[in-house]
């Protein structure tokens, strides 16, 4: 079981995280669109991609220790 501040510190970082990957994400789909067909256009759409797939596992894992915490809150 994880104590609350190490719950609250996890919490917080991954929340962070997905933000940093929101941005990220938007600054590729600027890119894209700013640049219309161009060489390196399926580059940025794949690294957008790539962009999207991690900050859903970013959630999925945010989801998990959110399950995890009301499993040890409830056991407590």
């Amino acid at each position: 079981m994880k104590t609350l501040e190490e719950y609250i510190s996890v919490t917080s970082m991954l929340e962070q995280l997905i933000e940093r990957e929101n941005e990220n994400i938007a600054q590729y789909e600027r890119m894209i669109r700013s640049i219309g067909d161009c060489v390196v256009k399926p580059l940025l759409v794949s690294i957008a991609q790539e962009k999207r797939e991690h900050r859903e596992m970013l959630e999925r894992e945010l989801h998990e220790l959110n399950n995890q915490f009301e499993l040890d809150e409830a056991i407590i």
